[in-house]
């Protein structure tokens, strides 16, 4: 900190200036993030409610009450009923409040969660914060959790198996309901990724997959509204289908407002949650309609012309994601469109380029992709 502070011109100026060396969604060529470009009203409603407080609730009950709102909307959403559940930093933060509630509801002395191989890494985090033992099941031909694997691994000491709707890598939809059968028999929670694919799959035109709050033993969910939600960061979704589920993880807190927090962050936004709730109140069901399947048509676009070029699909798109390989040299050809200026993400576990079509990727930043990817390929 300088002695003497900048002038508002000059201060306003200089952070101009730095974030000018960051990478701007609108160019289209943000091809790896599963975030995107806040919509304008998550925008202005995030200003509005810049110093709220929801680690604090009762100095801020308006932003508190719009918490409220967008849980019980998005649990309406996955079909569940008296849920209850919070607004986090994150995907990763909703997983850890799953799996504690998982792991002290249980208490098993050496407890275990079964994950299948294709499981966010956050869980790595958690198992390790958490002392749970992570015992992972192979895939099926599809990239999906392999039920009769996962149901090898459940043990006395299995705590919890998790599920994804939508796997970060490939976007691939867990056998949720298989899974919700293995749970149910073994008695063990049932927790549902849908970090990303919670604000998929709902508004997709030929809904098949069967991953929600309908499943009797999926007790928690993770849906992200900073994702396909379009809200401002940082606003992850814990869903829990109890409302005892949080007296587990709950922590008592002597000087606040409220007796106890719910969640591992103190100090949370309430920008968030108005950001979040002004997306879902602007837009209803039908305007996300409109920008999944925008969002799908892209996602088929790109799909179709790397197929076309001679490219190979891992698999077929199930979500907005598409994975694919060269017989150049996938990692080459990652590092080349980087060059390009072209940011994908390259997944060594399967060998190819993944890309994230989000809101803020438009048919023709597809078309000048795949013209690059080709051109890269064939200089390869």
């Amino acid at each position: 900190m300088h002695a003497k502070g900048l002038s508002k011109k000059k201060a306003l100026a200089e952070l101009k200036r730095i974030h000018e060396q960051d990478q701007q969604y609108d160019d289209g060529k943000i091809l790896c993030s599963m975030c995107t470009k806040p919509h304008p009203i998550a925008e202005k409603a995030y200003q509005l409610f810049l110093s709220s407080n929801l680690g604090d609730p009762r100095l801020f009950p308006g932003s508190a009450q719009l918490e409220k709102e967008v849980i019980n909307q998005l649990a309406t959403l996955l079909h569940g009923e008296n849920c209850v559940g919070s607004l986090v930093s994150g995907g990763t933060e909703a997983n850890l409040m799953a799996l504690l509630a998982a792991r002290n509801m249980a208490q098993i002395s050496r407890p275990e969660v079964v994950l299948p191989e294709s499981a966010h890494f956050s869980f790595t985090k958690i198992c390790n914060l958490l002392n749970l033992k992570p015992v992972y099941a192979g895939l099926d031909s599809s990239f999906r959790a392999n039920s009769s694997l996962v149901e090898k691994c459940v043990n006395k000491n299995t705590v919890a198996i998790v599920g994804t709707a939508g796997t970060a890598e490939l976007g691939a939809v867990d056998p949720i309901e298989e899974l919700s059968h293995i749970a149910l028999k073994h008695n063990v929670w049932l927790h549902v990724d849908a970090a990303f694919g919670g604000l998929v799959i709902p508004f997709l035109k030929n809904i098949k997959y069967k991953f929600d709050f309908t499943l009797d033993a999926v007790k928690s969910m993770t849906i992200d509204p900073h994702k396909m939600g379009m809200a401002a960061i940082p606003a992850g979704g814990i869903i829990f289908k109890d409302s005892k589920a949080p007296d587990f993880i709950k922590t008592e807190t002597p000087y606040l407002t409220d007796q106890y927090q719910y969640t591992f962050v103190g100090t949370r936004t309430g920008a968030a949650a108005a950001s979040a709730w002004a997306v879902f109140r602007f837009l209803g069901m039908e305007g996300f309609k409109k920008v999944v399947g925008k969002c799908m048509k892209t996602t088929q676009l790109f799909a179709d012309g790397l197929s076309e070029a001679g490219f190979k699909l891992v698999v077929e798109p199930t979500l907005n994601i598409v994975a694919f390989r060269s017989d150049k040299g996938t990692k080459h050809l990652a590092e080349k469109l980087w060059e390009s200026g072209w940011f994908v993400s390259y997944v060594p576990r399967y060998d190819c380029i993944r890309i994230v079509v989000m809101p803020h990727v438009k048919k023709q930043h597809a078309m000048a992709f795949l013209k690059d990817a080709i051109k890269n390929d064939k200089d390869s």
